[in-house]
């Protein structure tokens, strides 16, 4: 075998070893497990009125938040205890991001990560932010966070704007519970 045709072979196999390393480094990040960041979806208006809609007897608390928003980074610590608090009782609490696609793995990700959510997250998919606000809530205007309570039937009971505490947090649940 010439020494130009096993320089080829050689780095064939150094690229292909590189790839598959980055197909697994990315199937680890984007894959859930109890010791990792949830796998973000897209959450579009049909996804919404099915996550909404279908309730199966449970509670349904949606908080709307973004990366840069530091309210909702504030909050943050207080859902996911209320996660630990609800999670084996009939409350589905479920995050909602409305930072860009382009951001998940630079921004979202590694918030997740390092606040240890253990609850699903969405990303907002709706063509027009608009279209979001107004499938909510038409009284909301967009600020952040925001959460939305909705009964064992999927009618919103609350609409909570601000940053919340966790008392308070518990208080909206437990007035549906």
């Amino acid at each position: 075998m010439s020494w130009v045709k096993m320089r080829f072979l050689l780095l064939g196999a150094v690229l292909a070893l590189l790839v598959n390393c980055q197909v697994e480094n990315n199937r680890s990040q984007t894959e859930s497990s109890p010791e990792s960041t949830p796998v973000i979806h897209l959450m579009d208006k049909a996804g919404l009125e099915k996550l909404i809609n279908q309730r199966n007897d449970r509670i349904l608390l949606i908080n709307v938040w973004a990366t840069w928003c530091i309210p909702c980074r504030e909050e943050f610590p207080d859902l996911v205890s209320l996660f630990d608090e609800y999670e084996n009782r009939d409350v589905d609490i479920v995050g909602i991001s409305v930072d860009y696609p382009d951001e998940i793995d630079s921004k979202i990700l590694p918030f997740l990560q390092s606040q240890q959510v253990n609850f699903p997250v969405y990303l907002q998919n709706f063509e027009k932010q608009e279209d979001f606000i107004n499938f909510l809530n038409t009284d909301w205007s967009g600020a952040l966070p925001a959460s939305f309570v909705y009964d064992t039937a999927g009618e919103q009971k609350l609409f909570l704007l601000g940053k919340q505490s966790y008392e308070e947090l518990v208080t909206a649940i437990e007035s549906e519970l």
